[in-house]
């Protein structure tokens, strides 16, 4: 029985994330005073039945975290022709959303697995927004990319630009990035 069913059971609201917490680790949340790429305090272990949002369906989960949803979750929930080619985060090692604010698409790529998106279909689903005028913003360890066009765009897909920036010297975006996914860094509650 998964996860969704034994909470259900339960009567416990349970996340359609399958255990993915991307959104919980990568961007900075101010509701919660949480810095980009520290893991959220809020996340639960293994031990209460999988990973995934410790406060999902409660009252204390942060507006922002409520009005959430990663590209994926939409597509599926919306039945987009899309849904299909958008891998799951945890496949792509990389998520997204639309930005109703920046109007932009924003992709957080996972610092463990930097590479790992460009080898699945979320290249072709962002390449063709880019070709649409869809601007593409990218947080990837520690650097900030905004790509407005798409020859921008295949040259981020083909490189790996944030060591070619390391080897030149420049300052990260996010200074400290590294810090805050150190072990020392993490929450103790």
């Amino acid at each position: 029985m998964g996860e969704a069913k034994r909470k259900a059971k339960l009567g416990v609201p349970a996340s359609p994330c399958r255990g993915c917490t991307y959104c919980c680790s990568l961007p900075e949340i101010h509701a919660l005073d949480k810095p980009m790429y520290r893991p959220c305090r809020h996340i639960a272990g293994q031990a209460s039945g999988g990973l995934g949002c410790g406060i999902f369906g409660a009252p204390e989960r942060p507006q922002t975290c409520l009005a959430y949803e990663c590209a994926y979750l939409t597509a599926h929930r919306t039945n987009h022709p899309n849904r299909r080619r958008i891998p799951h985060p945890l496949d792509a090692g990389a998520y997204f959303h639309r930005d109703p604010i920046e109007n932009a698409f924003v992709l957080f790529v996972d610092p463990d697995r930097p590479l790992a998106w460009k080898r699945t279909g979320l290249v072709d689903v962002l390449r063709s927004a880019v070709q649409a005028g869809m601007p593409l913003v990218v947080f990837d360890r520690g650097r900030r990319m905004a790509i407005a066009n798409a020859r921008h765009f295949e040259e981020i897909v083909a490189r790996d630009y944030v060591a070619f920036a390391d080897r030149q010297g420049l300052p990260r975006d996010v200074p400290g990035w590294e810090a805050e996914r150190s072990p020392s860094a993490q929450p103790s509650g």
